[in-house]
C-alpha cells in the first residue's frame, strides 16, 4: 500500500483497500490488517526495519514492542 498524505490513509493499488495510519483496514477487500515488521531506534539514531519479523493484528502481536516505535520517547 501506498501513503496517500491527503486522504491520511494507505491505499492497495491493486485492490483498492485502504488502511488508517496504524495499518487497520476500513474499506475494500483486505480481509484483515497489514502485518508490521520489527522495527527499532538503533544506537545512531536511524531506524531499523528487520523484514524476517512478522507481527499481525488479529494475532494480538501488535502490541509486542517489537512491532512499533513509540514517537513520544526521545
Amino acid at each position: 500500500p501506498l501513503w496517500q498524505e491527503t486522504e491520511q490513509k494507505f491505499k492497495c493499488p491493486c485492490h483498492g483497500s485502504g488502511f488508517d495510519v496504524s495499518g487497520v483496514n476500513f474499506e475494500g477487500p483486505a480481509p484483515r490488517p497489514l502485518e508490521r515488521c520489527g522495527i527499532r531506534i538503533a544506537s545512531d539514531g536511524n531506524l531499523e526495519v528487520d523484514k524476517n519479523k512478522r507481527f499481525r493484528h488479529e494475532l494480538g502481536q501488535w502490541d509486542s514492542p517489537e512491532s512499533y516505535v513509540d514517537g513520544t520517547v526521545a
